[in-house]
């Protein structure tokens, strides 16, 4: 394979020609299959974290997800500049750059990074055609199969949404993870002081596993913050368990059994 091929990957979703990126992939493969190429299972990696799912929206009966993109300019300064959105969504975020063409290049990085690059997946809520919060699942792990999972709703970007968007953003976001990327488990921290937080994630099937003493360092003042920890199994019981509330969110008929895929995420490719 030749050492240059990620960065001209790259190049080419980067600015738009995600096609472009499959078909020199496919050319890729074509030439592998002919031989006995050691790096045939690089390429059948790199040509499934190219595949479309990664990029199409995801659409349940009230919310729509895509992924976060140079278009959220906006939407992602009027949240950064919430405090009190920022304090429930993610108190240690950094800061956004000042120049909004140097926000869009990071967005434009973000929306076309592949999971092995970035280690998370960032997608914005949308109700009405409005975007409004935020879900990412961050610190991914391939080897492992498990993740970190976030997320945040603007009220006052989706007036007279559903009071269940919240739950229906996630469960789009679960069976996602599972299809697709074969995630077993999530992770999620709180603050002592959100208990509205930890609430929400109980009624989703986190179990609180306990409390990280002093876990976080507060920048501005020095002091250290402690964390709840809440874990969520991805296995089939946990869809089976809630699978008349994911009809009910999100159209759709339970399944007994998740779809399989032709490829599975490899371990050595963290």
């Amino acid at each position: 394979m030749a050492p240059d091929l990620a960065s001209q990957l790259r190049e080419l979703r980067r600015s738009g020609q995600i096609e472009q990126a499959r078909a020199l992939l496919s050319r890729q493969l074509a030439s592998a299959a002919a031989g006995t190429a050691a790096h045939k299972p690089r390429l059948i990696h790199l040509a499934w974290q190219h595949a479309p799912f990664w990029w199409q929206p995801l659409q349940g009966r009230s919310a729509g997800l895509r992924r976060r993109g140079p278009q959220d300019v906006a939407l992602l300064r009027h949240a950064w500049q919430n405090a009190d959105f920022m304090q429930r969504f993610n108190r240690m975020a950094a800061d956004l750059p000042a120049q909004d063409d140097a926000l869009q290049a990071l967005l434009t990085r973000e929306h076309w990074a592949l999971p092995e690059e970035s280690r998370g997946l960032h997608w914005t809520i949308e109700s009405a055609g409005r975007g409004c919060g935020f879900v990412s699942v961050v610190e991914l792990s391939m080897q492992h199969r498990r993740g970190e999972f976030l997320i945040g709703v603007l009220p006052d970007q989706a007036p007279g949404a559903s009071p269940w968007l919240a739950l229906e953003a996630s469960h789009l976001v679960f069976e996602f993870l599972r299809s697709h990327m074969k995630l077993e488990r999530l992770t999620a921290y709180f603050y002592p002081d959100n208990p509205a937080a930890l609430q929400m994630a109980q009624k989703l099937g986190f179990e609180r596993e306990g409390l990280l003493k002093g876990y976080l360092r507060v920048p501005h003042n020095g002091q250290r913050v402690d964390l709840i920890v809440a874990g969520l199994l991805l296995d089939q019981a946990f869809f089976d368990r809630h699978a008349r509330v994911r009809q009910r969110l999100l159209a759709t008929t339970p399944a007994r059994e998740l779809p399989r895929q032709d490829h599975q995420p490899g371990a050595s490719h963290e």
